[in-house]
This record gives C-alpha cells, structure tokens and sequence, in this order.
C-alpha cells in the first residue's frame, strides 16, 4: 500500500491530511547520494583489481599535496600494499551490493513508500549499535554528530509511521 493514492471523491481528499513528504524527500536524497558515491567506489575497487593499488595511493597523496613520509600515510600504504584481488573484488562487490540497498531505500522514501520507511528502520537501527560501540571506544566529534543524526532520523521515521497509524484509527473511528 502507497500513501501516494489519492480518494476518488474532491470531499475525502479534503478530510485526509496529506503527509508530509519533506523530510522524507531530503532522507531519500541523501541515501541516493551515498549511493552514487558507493558505486563510484565500488567501481574504483573493480578497476583497481589488476593495477598496483599502492601505487595508485602514493599518486593520490601527491596530488593531494599529502606528505608520504608521514605516519599516517605510511601505515595506509603499507596496509594498502598487501591487499590482494580477491580483496579488491569482495570490497567492490559488498560495497556495490550496499550502493544498491540504500538506491532501493532512497528511491521508495522519495516515492512514499511505507515498506521503504520499515527498511530504513531496519537498515539505520541495525547500525545503531556498532555507531555507538565504535563513538565510546574511539570517541570523535564526527562519530557523535553521525550517531546522532542517524538517531533523529530513526526517530523521525518511527513518529511518522506511528503518526500515520494514528490518523488512520482516528479516520476509521469517524466513519
């Protein structure tokens, strides 16, 4: 069942509230932009597969103007050195399989879908835990502001899947 079916009658329409599709069109847009850059990513593991991916790092630092002495940069690509093919193309094939979940996610929250809104809960509450757990290890800033607005927009969902609920028990105690 869509939300976006519309009553026959002009007098039905009136009486039903539209719901609001704002919040869920901006959660749609940004599960649509990870996507794209998931599958840029994932198509950049596939063709780095039989290319000297160390070598590829050291270009990318240089170009960024990032010192390859520095220890951070050293221990990536010393890290990034080992990874063989069969690595490369588990990494591309997961990270496209997750492109793809969250293309199916955006596209039915852009489209009001209510099966779309339980997969999000589903999707963003199942990370909740490994966000949280990783924020208290190894606390950052960026983890906790990520954390946090994952939780609003859980929270969001659910107040409106239950909003809905509601209006539709209040409607069908009218009639």
């Amino acid at each position: 069942m869509t939300r976006l079916d519309q009553p026959a009658s002009g007098t039905d329409q009136k009486a039903k509230p539209k719901p609001k599709l704002t919040g869920l069109r901006v959660i749609a847009l940004v599960k649509i932009a990870k996507a794209l850059l998931l599958t840029g990513l994932a198509f950049g593991f596939f063709r780095s597969i039989n290319q000297d991916f160390g070598e590829t790092v050291r270009l990318i630092t240089f170009r960024l103007r990032i010192d390859p002495e520095n220890t951070v940069v050293r221990l990536l690509l010393e890290k990034i050195a080992n990874v063989n093919p069969h690595t490369l193309r588990t990494i591309g094939l997961v990270t496209f399989i997750y492109a793809g979940e969250l293309y199916i996610e955006g596209i039915g929250l852009w489209l009001n879908q209510v099966w779309a809104e339980y997969m999000l809960i589903v999707a963003t509450g199942g990370f909740l835990p490994w966000e949280t757990k990783a924020c208290i290890v190894s606390f950052a800033w960026e983890r906790l502001v990520l954390l946090i607005v994952n939780l609003i927009v859980l929270l969001y969902v659910v107040w409106l899947i239950w909003h809905q609920k509601h209006l539709q028990k209040e409607e069908d105690a009218r009639q």
